[in-house]
């Protein structure tokens, strides 16, 4: 579990420090995708739910194996990998790597493309979380890297790659279908009817929550399961609503600024599926399908006006301007916190992390 407290602080000094021995942008991603790769790639599977995917690795590498279409069968996209990969002699282990690769890869390609600061960009990544959870998720974790590549075709405007990517998404883990929904969301005039379709979105998922949840509840779970609020907001979705406010005091949205003003519509999806925790935790997982791209956000709203001015020439006087004690002041709360959610989030992980080693040590 050591080891894992001590990767964000591995990844601060690759980021912050990579321009002083003179590595390029890309070079700091190419590096940083090698680290989260191989510390990822080179875990035993013999922690948490590991022990599971290792079974169902078993059963598709077993004579005479056949697909399996039933509910209770583990995806077919993960059966047909599973299956791929021993037919041709890779061990789970090397599926494993091979997992660990395609995650970080895909996201590596998505900063090198869209964030203008590494740094933040694989601080939010680390420090909400979503790396560690790949330890776990398989399934997710390899249908979010499809969404990741998904979103870049919400940002290059083709939606019928879209639409194919979420499909394998869906391939592994059926709830990423939710992200169907981005495409049209993310890419909607920042106007008044903008937030008219906000206004009535609250209003529908307040009034029709239960059903919602029920329907929802049917992609996670078998039979006939009955859900409680626990009557509160929830600390995740007040964290999300606050960067969402810091994103509008930083940036304001503006119709020329579509990346930033894309990424921001999947945060305010994020948003609104995270309230929905209060009922169970697997929204928090439905959440992270949208929340991931905070990885986005960040680096976006902290971007110095002066770099706004040189990539928008023609918007200058709309752009809004702080000086740069004033980023710093914002800043550093912003690293601290994430820093210290992290750790906890670390140690709330010990039953899993406890567990964790290198193949070579297990």
């Amino acid at each position: 579990m050591e080891a894992n407290k001590w990767l964000i602080f591995g990844i601060i000094v690759i980021t912050l420090f990579y321009k002083a021995v003179h590595m390029s942008r890309k070079q700091c991603i190419q590096v940083v995708t090698i680290v989260l790769m191989c510390f990822s790639g080179f875990r035993s599977y013999q922690m948490g739910d590991l022990f599971h995917y290792y079974y169902a690795y078993l059963v598709c590498n077993t004579p005479g194996w056949t697909l399996d279409l039933g509910k209770t069968g583990d995806t077919i996209g993960l059966q047909l990998f599973f299956h791929g990969a021993g037919s041709i002699g890779i061990s789970f282990q090397g599926c494993l790597f091979i997992i660990s690769a395609f995650v970080a890869i895909t996201l590596g390609i998505l900063i090198y493309r869209y964030s203008p600061s590494p740094f933040w960009s694989y601080i939010m990544y680390v420090g909400m979380g979503f790396y560690i959870s790949t330890f776990n998720i398989l399934k997710q974790a390899i249908a979010m890297g499809f969404i990741v590549l998904a979103m870049i075709c919400v940002l290059k405007s083709k939606p019928i790659k879209f639409v194919v990517l979420v499909t394998l998404a869906m391939l592994f883990h059926l709830p990423a279908g939710i992200f169907l929904v981005a495409y049209p969301f993310a890419r909607k005039k920042i106007d008044v009817v903008y937030f008219i379709i906000l206004a009535l979105t609250a209003v529908i998922v307040f009034l029709f929550r239960n059903q919602i949840v029920e329907q929802a509840s049917i992609l996670y779970y078998e039979g006939d399961i009955k859900f409680e609020s626990s009557g509160s907001i929830g600390g995740r979705a007040l964290m999300m609503s606050a960067i969402l406010a810091l994103g509008v005091f930083m940036r304001p949205l503006k119709q020329y600024d579509m990346v930033y003003s894309r990424i921001f519509n999947i945060l305010v999806l994020a948003t609104i599926v995270q309230t929905f925790s209060v009922y169970d935790n697997v929204f928090s997982r439905l959440a992270d399908y949208f929340f991931q791209f905070v990885v986005l956000l960040f680096p976006l709203i902290f971007q110095p006006g002066r770099e706004q001015a040189k990539q928008f020439p023609g918007y200058i006087r709309e752009i809004r301007y702080f000086t740069k004690k004033s980023y710093q002041i914002i800043k550093f709360p912003v690293f601290v916190f994430t820093i210290l959610y992290y750790l906890s989030y670390v140690e709330a992980s010990s039953a899993l992390l406890s567990g964790f080693s290198f193949f070579w040590n297990a």
